[in-house]
């Protein structure tokens, strides 16, 4: 058991130093190119600077590490990508850990990495939606007050501040403070594109679309956003509802997965153990047992899948 443990856990830190070895030498690479394409691009004649400028943004968007600051930023995370990657490393290892320990085969390393990796991704893309729900609903709340300060003869400049300043949300607060410093530099359309860059939200399209339209049309457009504070709230409503019969279809599904748990000790007071026994003596049995508890935590997976509804 010893032995087995020890070639575990050899074969895994030989895996993650093989992945951050062929990682680190893609990134040498692509750096490369990168480079290539510069100097090609200033030996010819014509606007560099500008053609280098569009290279280096599309190189940082395709870019492994950038990808991965994105979802951190979607995810409220402010460490560096280094941790996140060490956390994702420690889940990935005791996973395996525990897979090897109960199965007692070094195959277990495999099922430790795939299913730490999807739980991993699971938690981090409910972080994710927790976060754009808070935001939604601080975001419908200060549209409101928006609306009702306009109304009363207050300008947009002023009442969106205080409504901002009004609400309870300390995420909703610091998204928005960022983008007030934007938008005396890059303008208000780029900043309003760049608040989604910390949370991916239909609801704030909606509102920056609606300013945009109230800035050309000139003067006082308090009615247009009369119009979309009445759609932020229907939308509000309506997830509220699919969010009521999602978590329903959810609980039905979790039941059904505790009823397989308590049968399966129900069974074996029934038969003195041995149902036990067989499983966790038997040379296959523990893989079958892995086998049934896989297949319902994957229709668990699926059920999710299958239920959720894109906002």
């Amino acid at each position: 058991m010893n032995e087995m443990y020890i070639t575990s856990l050899l074969l895994f830190v030989f895996s993650a130093s093989a992945s951050a070895l062929l990682y680190w030498v893609y990134l040498e690479y692509a750096h490369e190119e990168y480079l290539n394409g510069i100097r090609a691009m200033l030996s010819q004649r014509g606007d560099a600077n500008e053609a280098i400028l569009r290279t280096q943004k599309r190189d940082a968007s395709k870019s492994i590490k950038n990808r991965i600051k994105s979802v951190m930023r979607l995810a409220g995370f402010r460490f560096s990508v280094w941790i996140f990657f060490g956390i994702y490393l420690l889940l990935l290892f005791l996973f395996s850990s525990f897979f090897v320990l109960f199965l007692q085969h070094y195959s277990g390393v495999g099922f430790g990495l795939f299913f730490g990796s999807l739980i991993f991704y699971m938690l981090v893309s409910s972080i994710i939606l927790h976060r754009k729900k808070s935001f939604n609903s601080a975001l419908a709340i200060a549209i409101s007050v928006l609306v009702k300060m306009m109304k009363n003869g207050v300008g947009f400049e002023q009442a969106i501040v205080k409504a901002v300043d009004v609400s309870n949300s300390k995420m909703f607060k610091e998204i928005f403070a960022q983008f007030f410093k934007e938008k005396n530099t890059i303008g208000e359309d780029e900043a309003f594109a760049n608040i989604n860059r910390f949370v991916n939200s239909k609801e704030l399209l909606i509102f920056a679309l609606a300013v945009k339209i109230g800035r050309a049309s000139g003067g006082r457009f308090s009615n247009t956003l009369e119009k979309v504070e009445k759609t932020i709230q229907y939308r509000k409503k309506m997830q509220q509802k699919v969010d009521v019969i999602t978590r329903e279809g959810s609980i039905g599904s979790y039941i059904v997965a505790l009823i397989a748990v308590f049968l399966y000790f129900a069974l074996d007071v029934n038969f003195d153990g041995k149902l036990h026994d067989y499983f966790m003596t038997s040379k296959y049995g523990r893989f079958q047992l892995l086998a049934i508890f896989v297949w319902i935590f994957l229709g668990l997976v699926a059920n999710k899948f299958v239920t959720r509804i894109e906002k």
